[in-house]
This record gives structure tokens, sequence and C-alpha cells, in this order.
């Protein structure tokens, strides 16, 4: 199967669906992935491509919805008399990032982006989403997130303009990295699959290590969970308002987006805060180091490799130059999750 990375296209418009019969075959996705995470939005559109956007999620009014000018980085959902932009533009409008809030109670708004029809069709019946969620043992996560099934009764919203009727039969919360580790496995990622291995899930909230056991148990006392790149980003504006004496907090979001682009150059006047990150990554790989070494002493010496996955995986890379080849960072690391969510039986 092959993946290429897109940003979402605009379609033509369908008629209202004016009530639901029994799918048809082609009216049928038996499996459709999502991954509302708190920096990008990910799932796999009926082309099997790869989908991102960035998780900002801003409501609208009737009056602004008028005036909204579609792009290729954002979703528009109209749905039970709300309407609700999702991705860049929702960011430029001054929407709520993901990482400010709880990702699973927006689950069911977040996951409208990747509930698309079969091409040629209006209305879609999905038999199975599998849910990215960072612990399934959290009962109010999974209960959100469940919100999403709605078989057998039917929906009807408006995607980018498109009426689409849809049911989804069931929700399958799947543990961050559960996929990642069997999809290493499977694929010889892993140099030792018979030993003890590890995922290690660094995205823009936290960043989840946990080991796993050759038939993919995981070690529960083994979990590590540090701060992910909202906690760098917390301490770069802080320093950057006194460095730059500047008379506002700079934003998260546009922190991040600097990070993620590689350049570190904040707003349009082009702030540059490369040295204040290098000193709070600096800070971040020792405070990892530690933990790593704290909870993981006594699997080390059974620990064939980490690999490393999520869209800040690169930071990362300090201690994979530490550890030889024993900690590695995944080929296209922010899209291995969704890659490995496809892929899981």
């Amino acid at each position: 199967m092959n993946y290429a990375y897109t940003q979402p296209v605009y379609g033509s418009s369908y008629p209202l669906s004016n009530g639901f019969v029994s799918p048809q075959h082609g009216q049928i996705r038996p499996r459709v992935v999502f991954d509302g995470g708190n920096r990008f939005v990910k799932w796999i559109d009926p082309n099997n491509v790869v989908q991102c956007l960035l998780s900002v999620v801003k409501e609208v009014s009737e009056y602004q919805w008028k005036r909204l000018k579609p792009d290729d980085q954002s979703v528009l959902i109209e749905i039970e008399g709300k309407r609700f932009v999702i991705g860049r533009l929702a960011q430029e409008l001054g929407g709520e990032p993901t990482f400010q809030t709880d990702k699973c109670q927006l689950a069911s708004i977040l996951a409208l982006a990747a509930i698309q029809p079969n091409p040629g069709q209006t209305s879609v019946h999905i038999q199975q989403m599998i849910v990215a969620l960072p612990n399934t043992l959290n009962d109010d996560d999974v209960a959100a997130v469940q919100r999403i099934a709605n078989h057998p009764l039917t929906k009807e919203f408006k995607r980018n303009g498109e009426y689409i009727t849809y049911t989804v039969g069931e929700v399958v919360p799947v543990d961050e990295t559960e996929p990642a580790f069997h999809y290493a496995l499977n694929q010889g990622f892993f140099s030792f699959p018979e030993a003890k291995n590890a995922i290690w899930d660094l995205g823009g909230g936290t960043a989840i290590a946990r080991i796993y056991t050759p038939n993919g148990t995981m070690i529960h006392d083994a979990e590590v969970i540090l701060p992910g790149t909202k906690a760098l980003a917390q301490q770069v504006a802080v320093e950057m308002k006194e460095v730059y004496s500047l008379d506002y907090s700079p934003s998260l979001q546009g922190i991040m987006d600097a990070i993620a682009r590689g350049d570190c150059l904040y707003g349009t006047d082009k702030l540059d805060f490369s040295s204040i990150f290098e000193k709070a990554c600096d800070q971040w790989v020792e405070s990892a180091r530690r933990e790593i070494r704290s909870k993981w002493a006594q699997h080390l010496p059974e620990l064939g490799e980490v690999l490393i996955v999520g869209g800040s995986a690169d930071i990362a890379a300090p201690i994979c130059a530490y550890s030889g080849d024993r900690f590695k960072i995944a080929p296209s690391p922010q899209l291995f999750n969704i890659i490995a969510m496809a892929y899981q039986e």
C-alpha cells in the first residue's frame, strides 16, 4: 500500500439525501483509521491517501460562515445547525488548538473530517472506525470517542459544501503506541524482534514511551510520559517575551509551527528564538534521559531498540546520538502512527 502526504482538496457538491436505506456495497467502508492528535488531525481517505490537517477547531457564526474563503488546508463542517472550521483557516480565525483542550472531547467534531464516502457516493456506512487514544484504560476518554458511533441511527452533515449521510457502526479505541509497535515488528524495523522493544511517541501534548514484549504485551510499570512540544513552546514564549521586550505573549501555536518548520522564526517580524529553543531542548533531553534511566533500569539489559515516532520525533535526535543504535527515529515519523493503524489487524 503506497501512501503520500497530501492536503485535503475540495470536490463538487452533491444533492441532499432525503432518508437512509440499507447501504449498498459501494456505500460501505469496512475500516477507517483516525488520529485526532494534539497538533495534527490525520486519517486515510477512500483513495488510500494520508490526509493531515492542523488540529485546530473554530466554531463560527452564520455571518462569519458566509464570508469564509475555503482553502486546501482546511475542512468546513456544518452539522445540526452548527458550523465548524478545522485546520489552517481555523487557526487564522483564532480557533482553539487541540493541545489546549481535550482532544478526546473534541473527537466527535474532528472525526467528521475523516468521514468521506467512496468516490461517486453521497452516503457511507463505516463499519469500524479505529481511533488512537493516549490511554485506552481512561474510561472518560473512551466514552468520549465512542460518541462518534451512531449506528443504526443516521446522521447527515455537510463537509466542504457536500451533503453526506453516514453511520458509524463501531468505534475501536487503540493505544497510540500499540499499532506502531505491531507495524514496526511486522515490517522488520526492530533488529532484535525476539527481545523487548519500545515505541516512543513524541507529540505536541505528550511524549509517551512504552516497552512491549515480543507478543505485544505492554509492560505497564515501564511507561514513561513526558511533556511534548507544548511544554517547550511555553518555556520559549516566556523567555521570548523577556528577551525581545514584547508587550504580548507569543502564541504557542506560532512557536510550535516554527519548531515544526525547523526555522525557529516567529511571526512576520521573524523573531529568532533558536538559541532559546536549543537551551529548552537540552533541558528536555536531559530530563527525558533521567526519566528513562529510572523507569527502564531493569529492562535495559533485555531491551532491543526504541523506535521514535510522532511529529516531534526529531527533538530526540540527541538521545539517539548518545545511545548508538539503541534509539532510532522512524522513517516519516509524523505519519508512522496513522500508517501503522491502517495495517493493524
